[in-house]
């Protein structure tokens, strides 16, 4: 307490009962100890008005945005198909089409070419297999 060992505490109550005598010692605590209560309370007064002040001017001063809000609105969707990838637009297309072996045949293209129709080729003899276009009977 206030850094003073039990001897030095000891010392000063002797001092104080020599001089102020067992009659008015009693007073002399009382005073002090009312004091002691007012100085307290005094300071905490003191500290809470401060600290409210400080809150108070916080929360008056709105602190402005760094980028101002967004309005609502919706988003667009895509503008059209997405364009086909090359090795212009993908980087790296073209070692992962080398080192991928395809796993479906490449897909028909949508209008087909005028193509030359297959020449059947004719069927050894003696096989059995019916000749095209003979509707698979053998006669």
């Amino acid at each position: 307490m206030f850094g003073l060992s039990f001897g030095e505490i000891v010392i000063i109550a002797v001092l104080a009962l020599i001089l102020l005598g067992p009659d008015r010692l009693p007073e002399a605590a009382k005073t002090i100890g009312k004091g002691l209560r007012q100085f307290k309370q005094a300071t905490d007064d003191l500290k809470d008005q401060i600290e409210t002040e400080i809150y108070k001017d916080d929360r008056k001063v709105a602190r402005p945005s760094l980028v101002p809000p967004v309005p609502n609105r919706p988003v667009p969707g895509p503008a059209g198909p997405p364009p086909a990838a090359t090795a212009e637009n993908v980087p790296g297309l073209e070692a992962a089409l080398v080192d991928a072996e395809p796993a479906a045949p490449p897909a028909e293209p949508a209008v087909p070419a005028a193509a030359p129709a297959p020449t059947p080729s004719p069927a050894p003899s003696g096989e059995g297999a019916p000749p095209p276009g003979t509707g698979g009977t053998a006669a």
